[in-house]
């Protein structure tokens, strides 16, 4: 722990010298059940104040416990053992104690609760990601915790682990303070390599077609994650990716079922599950991090790949009537884990509406909204016992900043109460987003009216224990703060040993799909490569920010990765900028920007004694990945390629399967879409808008610089997504693919350091119009690009030093994809 300051002892019998023998950490043993737990005796307790204002308790065999004196909570000795006074009794009630199960805890604590209280559990805060300079609890979030909210998202990953943790720590003091001491719950997104360990992202961990990396990853992030204070993970994304131009592809585990169920449930067993010193599954504990898997039942297969955080994106379809494969890896992966914890904690539900005309897939709302899919399949047919979340915003009205109310817009009708109502009618415990309890106390009230108040408090009750279930089962009752020394040491500064083995897990997943003349080879630490890199230009383009509107980014210039990284691996040549730039002044800056005329690139005779020229390259980006729409409002086609896309193949849809009435209403007024008239939202004819289409051009410029100076040309493309790369193979003598930004781990395989192992854990299309072929909600049915080696660049595909790789990994996988869920 961090410099003590005092300590006193409360020690029963003869074992004061070995309670006394320092302190020890959270037991993390199986919780004993009723009987076990009145018959186990511990022998003493000792208290020992920190630096940071709280008191660690060391109950020997027991649950270590914290807690800030300042607060007023106290302690009761009983067994002799220590344990929080919650109830400020003095009398030890059962969710007090420690060594009860989880469930018997959170059903305790959920029948004390007032529908105020449970009302606050039921909100998951909106992001919180400010962190004052001296770590302060701030006026916006007194409020909200005041009024019972105990679910916090941080977001604050700009800011270092060690000044979150301390945030962390006077969120749990202000809380613990007050009359209700529920702990904050604090949750992250996804946040790989700010302030964590740079483990492989989600794709990249599908790439290496090997689950034990995923479920290392898990862990590794988990155990920074706690060491901020954060006990939930909003994540895995654990969507099947089965339309190549969806914008959220990069957070999923690729576009196979199995391969996604499998990489899940690994990556959840590695976050959920604390492990003793001898590496054996123990269940939950105090490393452990719940899981909230994302984004139920399935939100990739938006109507030509477009993502439902915008109304442009707000429908699902199923033209391949494959909306059951698209569950697997949550039913057949999250919800059946090989670990001791057995399921994910909670699941998260999705944006869109899945559309179809005969109301398949239930009402034309929302997941969230939908009776169908949280109800009838979540609860009733997969039987899911844990709790259910909104994705962030849904109650929210159009037009009030961030909003996803999906096919509950009409705000003559719905409210953000009604809205609230509507959710938790249908079996959803938590609204993501929401700082206002009071939204739940209507919701109650609603449902009291409509089924009676004995049943109105059950259902909330219900909620409240399934809410509960993961504060008990991560053990922040008993222990919430953090030792922030321990924070500054572990995660901002790190350990070395442990980043370099999620450098080596990286680099288990880079593909490489092209070698022609094997000019990736086997190489040394004492002889570096000697390369030419290009600088990376970009030109300033206009793009549609996250919820709306347009702005410009500037023009910029810049290596591809930091001067001191490249040289870790190779003796760099690069390009030249001129000390004076020419371009417009960014106004956040307020400095000027390059142009093409502030940069030199070298010659053919400059490269002369180089091994080869490397350019590091990013994907094609649409100026509008959300909702595919330009600055007027028309539908244009997503693009995988660079150049200009017209979308005018007999394959492009003239007239879409999926949009709002066309009179104006909403598809809530109606009971289906059978012989309503809806809009079109077809973007046929149209062409795509790219805003990084330069890209092409220094890949080509570096290729035929290369040849003219007859050296080999490898580029690294880093992609989030499957793209064409027939625009520029042919010209290139090596292509290696990183999907989670990991250039420096494709350079360790570049300089012959790592030989290359990755997969294709999704399909590169032949061209666009082989995009437009596809299904949305049907994975691996593109055809594949082929290169001038004869190589296709289906699933499963990847080159190591001797070609192709088969191996137990592509005989697994690599089979016909599972469209059915298991007995």
């Amino acid at each position: 722990m961090g410099n003590n300051l005092t300590r006193r002892n409360f020690l029963a019998g003869s074992a004061a010298a070995a309670a006394l023998a320092g302190l020890a950490g959270c037991s993390t043993g199986s919780t004993p059940s009723t009987d076990d737990a009145a018959n186990k005796k511990g022998n003493g307790y000792t208290e020992t104040a920190t630096d940071y204002g709280y008191t660690i308790v060391d109950n020997g065999d027991g649950k270590q416990l914290s807690y800030s004196p300042d607060s007023g909570l106290k302690l009761i000795e009983k067994d002799g053992y220590a344990f929080k006074d919650f109830e400020g009794t003095g009398e030890l009630v059962p969710y007090e104690d420690w060594r009860l199960s989880a469930e018997e805890r959170a059903e305790d604590l959920a029948g004390r609760l007032s529908i105020e209280q449970i009302a606050g559990l039921m909100c998951f805060s909106g992001h919180q990601s400010k962190v004052e300079d001296d770590s302060s609890v701030t006026d916006e979030q007194k409020q909200f915790l005041d009024g019972n909210v105990r679910a916090v998202l941080n977001a604050a990953s700009a800011y270092p682990a060690f000044k979150q943790a301390a945030w962390a720590n006077n969120m749990q003091a202000y809380v613990e303070a007050s009359e209700n001491k529920i702990p904050i719950n604090f949750s992250s997104d996804p946040r790989n390599g700010k302030n964590c360990v740079d483990w492989p992202g989600n794709l990249a961990l599908a790439a290496t077609f090997d689950p034990e990396v995923a479920k290392r990853a898990g862990a590794g992030i988990a155990h920074d994650l706690r060491r901020m204070g954060i006990s939930m993970f909003l994540g895995p994304q654990t969507d099947v990716a089965s339309d190549p131009r969806w914008t959220r592809f990069s957070g999923t585990f690729g576009e196979d079922p199995a391969l996604s169920r499998d990489t899940c449930k690994a990556f959840i067993d590695g976050m959920q599950s604390t492990t003793d010193d001898n590496g054996n599954d123990v269940g939950w504990g105090k490393d452990s991090v719940a899981a909230m898997v994302k984004h139920w039942p399935a939100e990739a297969p938006g109507e030509g790949g477009r993502e439902g955080h915008k109304d442009g994106g707000k429908f699902a379809i199923y033209p391949g009537k494959n909306f059951e494969a698209c569950m697997i890896p949550f039913v057949d992966g999250a919800f059946k884990l090989d670990g001791k914890t057995g399921t994910a904690s909670s699941v998260m539900t999705s944006y869109t509406i899945a559309f179809d005309q005969d109301n398949e897939y239930g009402e034309l709302v929302g997941s969230g909204f939908s009776k169908y899919k949280v109800t009838e399949l979540l609860r009733d047919r997969f039987g899911f016992a844990g709790s259910a979340c909104t994705d962030w915003a849904v109650l929210n009205d159009p037009g009030a900043g961030m909003a996803t109310c999906w096919g509950l817009e009409d705000t003559s009708v719905w409210t953000p109460a009604k809205r609230a109502s509507k959710s938790v009618s249908v079996g959803v415990d938590q609204m993501g987003g929401c700082n206002d309890p009071t939204l739940l106390v209507s919701a109650y009230n609603d449902m009291k009216e409509e089924l009676g108040e004995d049943k109105a408090n059950e259902n909330f009750k219900n909620s409240a224990k399934r809410l509960l279930l993961s504060y008990f089962n991560t053990g922040i009752f008993e222990d919430p703060y953090i030792d922030v020394d321990a924070t500054r040491s572990e995660v901002d500064k790190g350990d070395d040993a442990t980043k370099e083995e999620a450098l080596s897990d990286q680099v288990k997943g880079i593909v490489m799909l092209k070698n022609h003349g094997n000019v990736i080879k086997a190489g040394s630490e004492s002889a570096k490569p000697k390369v030419y890199v290009p600088m990376r230009f970009s030109k300033s383009y206009r793009a549609a920010g996250f919820m709306g509107g347009w702005s410009e980014t500037p023009s910029a210039c810049e290596l591809p990765l930091s001067d001191g990284t490249l040289k870790k691996y190779f003796d760099v040549v690069t390009d030249t900028l001129a000390d004076t730039l020419t371009g417009p002044v960014n106004e956040k800056t307020g400095n000027a920007t390059p142009t093409l005329d502030d940069l030199t690139r070298l010659t053919a005779s400059d490269i002369a004694d180089v091994d080869y020229v490397l350019v590091c390259a990013k994907a094609p980006s649409n100026a509008d990945p959300r909702s595919s729409q330009d600055e007027d409002g028309n539908y244009v086609p997503l693009s995988l390629q660079y150049r200009p896309y017209t979308a005018d193949s007999e394959y492009v849809r003239q007239t879409s399967i999926a949009g709002d009435p066309a009179d104006g209403s909403k598809w809530a007024e109606h009971e289906s879409a059978k012989g309503v008239e809806i809009e079109n939202r077809s973007y046929y004819g149209r062409s795509s808008n790219i805003t990084n289409e330069y890209q092409l051009d220094q890949i080509l410029e570096a290729a035929a610089l290369a040849k003219e100076a007859g050296k080999p040309c490898i580029v690294i493309l880093d992609i989030t997504q499957p793209m064409c790369v027939h625009e520029f193979e042919s010209e290139v003598d090596a292509i290696l693919v990183s999907m989670s930004g990991s250039t420096e781990a494709a350079c360790r395989i570049v300089a012959g350091l790592d030989e290359p192992s990755g997969l294709l854990p999704m399909q590169m299309p032949k061209d666009m119009v082989d995009v437009e072929k596809q299904l949305e909600d049907i994975s691996r049915d593109m055809e594949c690009y082929t290169d001038v080696d004869g190589n296709t660049y289906d699933f499963a595909f990847g080159l190591n030093y001797s070609g192709q790789i088969s191996d137990d990994r592509t005989k697994k996988y690599g089979v016909d994809p599972l469209t059915k869920l298991a007995d």
